[in-house]
C-alpha cells in the first residue's frame, strides 16, 4: 500500500486498519486512540534532515504499560490534520520480539513537532505497513564478503576482514530546463504548470496536490530538492550555465554489484585494503602485524531489512587472541536518506596490551587530518577515476579513542580501547560527487562535517506528553 505524506494519508491508513482490525480503537472509529503523545525538538538555530528518531519499547512502555509494537502507526501534527510518518519496529536482540521503534524527522530551525504512536494492545498478529524502501541489507555470497548494506544514496560491501569498502551510485540525470524557473525553487512556491509540463513531457508522473509537493534549498542559489511525498520520490535539481538540471538517485541497486556490465555502482576504492572506509582491524602493535579476520569461524544475520534502516550482524563466537578466546560482535547501521554507517563493535573482556583494535579511513592524496576537538578523521580528494570530489570521514567517541597510529601509508588509522562501559560505537561518512551531493570543495566538505558532529552532539530533546489524552 501507498504511503501519502499529507492531510488524507491518516484516513487511508485507518480504513485499511479497521478492515484488517475489527474494533481497532484508532481515530475515526467510536473510541479514543490508545496513543502515545510526544514531542520532539531541534535545539539547533538550523535544519536538520533526515535524522533518525529512536525509542526502545521499554522506554514506551513506562509511559503506557500495555504498548505493543505489534499494530501501530507513527503520525505528526494534532487532528483531523495528521500526517503519517514512515516507521518500522525492529527486534536488535534476536529473541523473536521487536524491541525499538525507529523513523526520520526533518526539522526546521529550533522547530518542535508533536509526535502520537498510535497502537493497538489487542492485536496478536505483527501487522507490518509496507512503505518505499530505502534501505536493505543483504547477504551475497558472490561478492565474497560478510554482507552489504545501503541507502537509496550510498552502498557498503562488509568484506570477511574487516573491511569496508564503499560504492557511490551515479545519478540518474532526467532533464534541463531553463533558470527562468528559479524563482519557484527560493521562495519554495509551488511548481507552475509550465514547470509540471517539463516533467509529464518526460513522462514523470508528479503529484496534483499542491499539499504533497514541498521545495527545499540545498545550497541556496546552486541546488534544490522536489519533494513528491505522495508518489515517494525526491528529485535534485542543480543550476550549470544558466540551465536548472533535474536528476534522482538510482536508488536501492547493490545487485547491480553482481552484474559483469554495471556501470551504476561504482567502487570508490580498491576491494583489497587492509581497513577500507570505516573498517576495523586486530594489529599487533609489538610485531606490527596484523591478526586475519577473514578466517574466523563466524556467523551473520540481519537484524533489520525495513524501509527506514536495516542492520547487519557479525558474530565471531570463538577467536584465538594472545592465547586466550574473544567474542567480537560488529553490528553495522544504515538509515535511508543519508550517505553513514554506524558500526558498533563488542567485544566480550579487555584485549591485552599490546593488542590494537584499529579503524581508520583512507588517505585520498595529501588532504587529510584529525579534528582532535571534534573527534574525527578525514579525507578529502577525487574518486578513482579523477571525475568526482571523494570525502571520506570517521566520527569516534573520546571514551574510546586511544591515538592515531601508522599501520599504513595510505591509512589514517585510528587505536580504539574497549572497555566496560559497552560497545564501541562510530560512524563512517562518504561524500561522492558523482551521485546527489553538492559538496565540491574541502572547505565545504569540512564545514559538513563539523555540522554533522554538531548534530550529533545535539540529538533532538524528546518529552512525553502524559496524562491528556486526545
Amino acid at each position: 500500500m501507498k504511503i501519502l505524506h499529507h492531510k488524507n494519508t491518516l484516513n487511508l491508513f485507518l480504513i485499511t486498519l479497521l478492515i484488517l482490525f475489527a474494533g481497532c480503537n484508532f481515530p475515526g472509529s467510536n473510541k479514543d486512540a490508545n496513543r502515545i503523545r510526544l514531542t520532539i525538538q531541534n535545539t539547533l538555530t538550523r535544519t536538520q534532515k533526515n535524522i533518525p528518531i529512536n525509542l526502545s519499547l521499554e522506554r514506551l512502555k513506562t509511559v503506557k504499560p500495555d504498548f505493543t509494537l505489534k499494530a501501530f502507526s507513527v503520525v505528526s501534527g494534532e487532528a483531523p490534520q495528521e500526517a503519517m510518518i514512515p516507521a518500522q519496529a525492529d527486534d536488535l536482540d534476536y529473541d523473536g520480539k521487536r524491541d525499538q521503534l525507529s523513523f526520520l524527522l526533518d526539522f526546521e530551525s529550533q522547530e518542535t513537532k508533536e509526535i502520537s504512536i498510535l497502537y493497538d494492545p489487542n492485536v496478536q498478529a505483527t501487522f507490518t505497513l509496507e512503505v518505499k524502501k530505502q534501505s536493505r541489507a543483504g547477504i551475497f555470497p558472490e561478492l565474497n564478503a560478510t554482507g552489504a548494506i545501503e541507502s537509496d544514496l550510498m552502498a557498503y560491501v562488509l568484506n570477511s576482514n574487516g573491511s569496508i569498502t564503499p560504492y557511490g551510485k551515479k545519478r540518474n540525470d532526467l532533464f534541463s530546463v531553463d533558470s527562468m524557473f528559479q524563482n519557484e525553487l527560493d521562495y519554495n512556491e509551488q511548481l507552475t504548470p509550465e514547470l509540471r509540463q517539463h516533467f509529464e513531457s518526460n513522462k514523470i508522473q508528479i503529484s496534483q496536490n499542491p499539499q504533497a509537493i514541498k521545495i527545499n534549498s540545498i545550497v541556496p542559489e546552486f541546488s534544490w530538492v522536489i519533494h513528491d511525498f505522495e508518489n515517494q520520490e525526491d528529485y535534485y535539481i542543480r543550476k550549470s550555465d544558466e540551465k536548472l538540471n533535474l536528476y534522482k538517485s538510482i536508488g536501492l541497486s547493490i545487485n547491480k554489484l553482481l552484474n559483469d556490465d554495471n556501470i551504476s555502482v561504482i567502487p570508490l576504492i580498491s576491494k583489497e585494503t587492509i581497513i577500507g572506509s570505516g573498517g576495523y582491524a586486530l594489529y599487533n602493535k609489538v610485531n606490527r602485524e596484523y591478526i586475519s579476520l577473514d578466517k574466523q569461524k563466524d556467523y551473520v544475520r540481519i537484524l533489520a531489512n525495513g524501509g527506514m534502516r536495516s542492520i547487519i550482524q557479525r558474530v565471531i563466537p570463538e577467536m584465538g587472541i594472545a592465547g586466550e578466546q574473544y567474542k567480537i560482535t560488529i553490528n553495522s547501521f544504515i538509515y535511508g536518506k543519508n550517505t553513514w554507517i554506524k558500526q558498533n563493535i563488542l567485544l566480550n573482556k579487555q584485549l591485552p596490551p599490546e593488542i590494537n583494535l584499529v579503524v581508520g579511513i583512507p588517505k585520498i592524496g595529501s588532504e587529510y587530518g584529525i579534528d582532535e576537538e571534534l573527534q574525527f578523521i578525514w579525507s578529502w580528494g577525487t574518486d578513482p577515476n579523477n571525475s568526482h570530489p571523494l570525502g571520506y570521514a570517521l566520527f569516534y567517541e573520546e571514551t574510546f579513542s586511544d591515538q592515531v597510529i601508522d599501520i599504513e601509508p595510505s591509512i589514517l588509522s585510528l587505536s580504539i580501547k574497549p572497555n566496560e562501559i559497552g560497545p564501541i560505537s562510530y560512524r563512517v561518512l562518504t561524500i561522492w560527487d558523482g551521485g546527489i551531493n553538492t559538496i565540491l570543495t574541502k572547505t565545504e566538505f569540512l564545514q559538513y562535517l563539523k555540522n554533522m558532529r554538531t548534530n550529533m552532539e545535539n540529538e533532538p530533546t524528546i518529552n512525553f506528553i502524559l496524562g491528556e489524552e486526545k
